[in-house]
């Protein structure tokens, strides 16, 4: 009997959540654990009935990409082509590209170069969380994440360009 969607995308999540668990707690180098987001992504890519789901299982692989190249503290070589890659994607939800914009910011240390762009897109960013009722339920969890990713920024010296402060 044939899984339904529901189903078929709650094993997906699970799949994910154990994979980037397990690896993250093993200290798994950054290569090998792309290779297996890869993996994983082309196993329920088979699967996939339609476009739309094929583009959400590689939106999903680019998220955890940057999330574990954020986490390991990687230089931009490792990160970029990810953050790249999910912002010609197209972010899931607004969530999605608040999560990104933060690490991005919080990475500058990294690759300070990168900052005009990083608080551009932090920005903007925040430029649609604004746009949230006052009522919703996120809005304020996402602008007080934002102010903590330019404080975080601000640690290392690192502002945003004068035409993009608030």
């Amino acid at each position: 009997m044939a899984r339904s969607r529901r189903e078929w995308w709650s094993t997906i999540a699970e799949a994910r959540e154990w994979l980037t668990f397990g690896m993250t707690h093993a200290g798994i180098p950054f290569e090998v654990f792309v290779a297996a987001l890869k993996d994983l992504e082309r196993q329920f890519a088979s699967e996939a009935r339609t476009p739309a789901e094929r583009l959400h299982l590689k939106r999903l692989t680019a998220l955890d990409a940057v999330d574990e190249a954020f986490g390991q503290y990687r230089p931009w070589g490792d990160f970029g082509p990810w953050l790249r890659r999910i912002k010609r994607l197209g972010f899931p939800d607004l969530w999605n590209r608040f999560h990104i914009s933060t690490i991005y910011v919080q990475s500058l240390p990294n690759f300070r170069e990168r900052a005009p762009d990083a608080f551009a897109m932090l920005a903007d960013t925040e430029r649609r969380v604004r746009r949230l009722r006052r009522a919703h339920p996120s809005r304020q969890q996402m602008l007080d994440g934002i102010g903590h990713a330019r404080i975080e920024a601000a640690r290392y010296g690192i502002h945003p360009p004068e035409k993009l402060k608030r």
